[in-house]
């Protein structure tokens, strides 16, 4: 169960892993021993998961973001492995959802133009031997991005 400084230091992470010890107990109104055991346990508990450096992609020449909706012809153990194989090795994919409904798959993918976007689709349909269908969208301009969750 957490407690209100769990929260608060949950919240603090999210916005900058990079806080030093003293800083996030600075932030959270603990002692820099108890949050260290606070983390600790939080990650031992599964809360934390990792912590990562978020990097500007088009500053590192990635200036297409696309969504793409993907139905797949058929759903055969080989063909999801290699599906699942493929997309986990693939560094243009920054996310892979399975949904329900008509669209089996969505793919967030950061590439540096459209002609590596085409580059990828084509791949990607050679490794699933065809899709039922697949629709692109280009991210012209994002509103909102975030990883933070709401912690309550």
């Amino acid at each position: 169960m957490l407690d209100e400084f769990d929260i608060r230091i949950l919240r603090a992470i999210q916005r900058s892993g990079d806080l030093t010890q003293a800083q996030l107990a600075e932030k959270v109104h603990l002692s820099a021993s108890q949050c260290a055991r606070r983390l600790e346990r939080l990650r031992r508990d599964g809360y934390i998961g990792r912590t990562v450096t978020l990097l500007d992609r088009e500053k590192l020449g990635l200036a297409v973001l696309a969504h793409l909706l993907i139905s797949l012809r058929e759903h055969q153990r080989e063909q999801n492995e290699a599906f699942r194989k493929f997309v986990m090795d693939a560094p243009e994919v920054l996310e892979c959802h399975m949904q329900s409904g008509d669209i089996d798959l969505l793919l967030k993918v950061a590439v540096r133009d459209l002609d590596a976007l085409a580059d990828f689709i084509d791949r990607l349909i050679g490794v699933t031997g065809g899709l039922a269908a697949l629709r692109s969208s280009i991210v012209l301009r994002s509103i909102k991005t975030s990883n933070e969750l709401a912690v309550d």
